[in-house]
């Protein structure tokens, strides 16, 4: 049986085409969020009403007092010391590597003491990124706020830390962190830590933490919580 071969510019079209299609890049599928599952708890995009109100309220209200006046842009809400430490901190960031820069961030704002416990109340004033400076104590939220808005100051982007509200199971009260996504996976900033630079991955607090809500300045999470069930108040 005699075999007839193609003509040459149809085998030729035919290899190119082949070509084509091999070399065509994969699909590119979306980045995984790192923040998805945060001390054992599924994140879920918070929707219109699945957020408090009052805490949206002062999220806003501390996005733009420090774009308005950045706390730490020259300086200016540090007492002396404080700033010649925080100028220091601030000229060898460059050279820290991810870990190096969240651990110097922790200790530099750790090194004041805690105030008064944590509440999530309609009637709860929220401290501004300047206040634990000025102050010089503070509760918990003034630390993750503070620990935010240093990094952001640093060139840290947004996307990769989100403030946490969460709830201690062991002492029945209410707390907030700072999460930070690295290369390695994403680092809790505590204030409630010793040495004071502590940096721990999010798995070492699977069993402290209840995560309740989770926000930076593009979005706002929830973890499915109910927060009267647990004692806190909304």
């Amino acid at each position: 049986m005699r075999i007839r071969s193609l003509p040459t510019a149809s085998l030729l079209a035919c290899l190119i085409c082949l070509a084509c299609i091999t070399s065509a890049p994969a699909a590119q599928t979306a980045p995984k969020d790192p923040f998805a599952r945060l001390f054992g708890y599924e994140a879920l995009v918070a929707g219109q009403e699945d957020f408090p109100l009052h805490i949206k309220k002062y999220w806003l209200m501390v996005i733009k007092a420090e774009r308005d006046a950045p706390c730490l842009q020259g300086a200016t809400c540090l007492q002396q010391l404080d700033a010649v430490q925080w100028r220091n901190l601030a000229g060898k960031a460059r050279a820290m590597d991810e870990m190096e820069l969240l651990r110097a961030v922790n200790a530099f704002c750790n090194k004041y003491p805690a105030g008064q416990d944590e509440k999530y109340g309609h009637r709860d004033r929220w401290p501004l990124p300047a206040d634990l400076f000025n102050r010089r104590a503070g509760d918990a939220k003034a630390f993750a706020l503070a620990k935010y808005f240093a990094l952001r100051a640093l060139n840290v982007p947004e996307e990769k830390l989100r403030i946490v509200l969460a709830y201690l199971p062991e002492r029945k009260a209410a707390h907030a962190v700072l999460a930070a996504a690295t290369n390695k996976g994403v680092f809790i900033l505590d204030n409630d830590v010793r040495p004071l630079d502590l940096v721990l991955p999010q798995d070492n607090f699977l069993s402290r933490y209840i995560p309740l809500l989770m926000f930076n300045e593009k979005g706002r999470w929830t973890f499915g919580q109910n927060m009267e069930v647990l004692g806190v108040q909304r």
